[in-house]
């Protein structure tokens, strides 16, 4: 089950953060504004973080186009890829008109470039790219297009 907790405040608007815990496992999904961060420590990705996804759509906390970071610096397991196609199944993510939404994906993972290919090709309409740092992600992301 995913626990939303939307007390967390940044200078730049209020964030809400939606977490799903089991044994050292953890995803966590945090927004402010129209970006998205997600975490996710451990070894195994499973459903709890599709749980995230429809609680923070539900909520209307994420939309289809939002500018995404992916931490998975701290993951060291294997993919549930059902997990990942009930998330592409969520929404019509990167349908709005305008610029594709950008991904980007902060590892340590030499196999990540194999597995980048399979999420663009879930993730059609979204622009994906790995990074070894967070400032660099980030930088990518705020780019003016």
């Amino acid at each position: 089950m995913c626990a939303p907790d939307d007390a967390t405040v940044t200078t730049a608007a209020a964030t809400h953060t939606y977490i799903s815990s089991t044994g050292g496992n953890r995803v966590t999904l945090s927004v402010s504004g129209d970006f998205l961060r997600i975490d996710v420590v451990g070894e195994t990705l499973d459903e709890g973080i599709v749980g995230c996804f429809r609680e923070a759509l539900a909520a209307g906390t994420i939309h289809p186009n939002m500018m995404t970071l992916v931490d998975l610096s701290n993951f060291k397991g294997g993919i549930d890829w059902s997990a990942i196609h009930a998330i592409a199944g969520l929404a019509p993510w990167g349908s709005r008109s305008g610029p594709a939404p950008r991904v980007a994906f902060i590892t340590r993972s030499a196999w990540f470039a194999a597995m980048l290919k399979i999420a663009s090709i879930l993730f059609p309409k979204s622009e994906c790219r790995e990074f070894s740092s967070a400032d660099n992600a980030v930088r990518w992301l705020q780019e003016p297009r």
